[in-house]
């Protein structure tokens, strides 16, 4: 059993640490306009269409945090992501990797100022998919790395971000690419994932519907945008959102 002194330490570190995290982030990430989700040690940066997720994640294995630096677009996915952020466009920082916390405030808070600055710069970088010619292109040239099995959220991101860009006949080339991977995981699955079925039930039946022409796929995107954004705008963590979008 852990003495009850040494389990109030703990307790005492984990918050000074995250106190040491909060206050690098405050004084680099939100003069650039971006906030913190609630109490939690992810910030936001809005840009419409999208959110751009500064995350300084942690361990459950020892006090400390490595740092998360993505683009989360804003149309919907599936039920079960639509009430929460992902990271489509990029991930962990590798250059940073991973800093433990052992007790030296000044070090911590040295290297967590670090982390803010390295965080800003890929903000700035992912501030450029506002041009929807050069998120296209990003997502293109990611599309060409990855592995032919490497599943179909890509070309799903990619369909919808030409619909939002008026490129209509791409929008349903990565589309119908899409469904096509959907089902062959669907066939691949034994059983099939509920969710995954689920999935593809709701893209055939509500959203193909609203393929038939340049403008109602432009306006399906520009709608599932709004939903998610008042989503969040009605959650006092996320609530700085807003609605309106450009």
């Amino acid at each position: 059993m852990i003495p009850e002194a040494l389990q109030r330490s703990d307790a005492s570190m984990v918050e000074q640490h995250n106190k040491i995290i909060n206050a690098a982030a405050r004084s680099i990430l939100a003069p650039e306009g971006l906030f913190r989700i609630g109490a939690s040690r992810t910030w936001i940066d809005d840009n419409g269409y999208f959110v751009i997720l500064v995350e300084y994640q942690p361990f459950t294995i020892s006090k400390g945090s490595t740092l998360n630096v993505a683009v989360s677009f804003l149309w919907e996915s599936s039920e079960g992501l639509n009430t929460t952020f992902a990271f489509n466009y990029g991930s962990r920082v590798g250059k940073v990797g991973y800093v433990p916390y052992t007790g030296d405030d000044a070090d911590f808070s040295a290297k967590m100022e670090w982390f803010a600055q390295i965080a800003l710069q890929k903000v700035r970088e992912y501030r450029r998919f506002r041009d929807l010619d050069y998120a296209k292109a990003q997502l293109e040239a990611q599309l060409e790395t990855l592995v032919a099995q490497s599943g179909y959220w890509n070309h799903y991101d990619l369909a919808m971000l030409c619909f939002l860009k008026r490129d209509y006949q791409e929008g349903l080339h990565y589309f119908n690419l899409f469904l096509r991977k959907l089902s062959e995981c669907n066939h691949r699955h034994t059983p099939a994932i509920d969710w995954e079925v689920d999935l593809y039930n709701h893209c055939i039946q509500v959203l193909l519907p609203q393929l038939e022409s340049e403008n109602t796929a432009y306006k399906m995107v520009r709608d599932m945008i709004t939903r998610r954004r008042t989503y969040f705008s009605e959650r006092p963590s996320t609530k700085k959102l807003g609605i309106v979008f450009d």
